[in-house]
């Protein structure tokens, strides 16, 4: 008895990388990107995510992340904002989007005001 349940863990425990084996990648670019060109030309380069964070603000562009300051394409990374990013070098400067462009911030809500209510 103690011999059979040895063996059916022992399976389910091999069988595990082989299940996440077969699982897509993530991190991966949806298919019709990947297909579109090499990941290091400019016109492959996308922007797939950004995280704003003050001063500490990074994006995932052209494959790698990068902070405003980072040299990427011949110019530097001007600005990263909540749904783009700003990229300025000889040829003047350029926002980049997000790669699926239905991924947007919603508007802020104004404050009320907190004076009171005269009615």
């Amino acid at each position: 008895m103690a011999a059979r349940l040895t063996v059916s863990v022992l399976a389910a425990l091999l069988a595990m990388p082989l299940a996440a084996a077969s699982l897509p990648d993530p991190t991966a670019l949806p298919q019709y990107q990947a297909s579109q060109g090499a990941v290091g030309s400019p016109e492959a380069a996308v922007l797939a995510w950004v995280s704003v964070n003050g001063n500490h603000s990074i994006a995932w562009y052209g494959g790698t992340t990068v902070k405003v300051g980072d040299s990427v394409e011949g110019g530097r990374v001007a600005a990263i904002h909540e749904d783009h990013i700003v990229l300025s070098g000889r040829n003047g400067r350029r926002a980049v989007y997000l790669l699926d462009h239905a991924i947007r911030t919603q508007p802020q809500a104004h404050p009320r005001p907190s004076g009171k209510n005269r009615n």
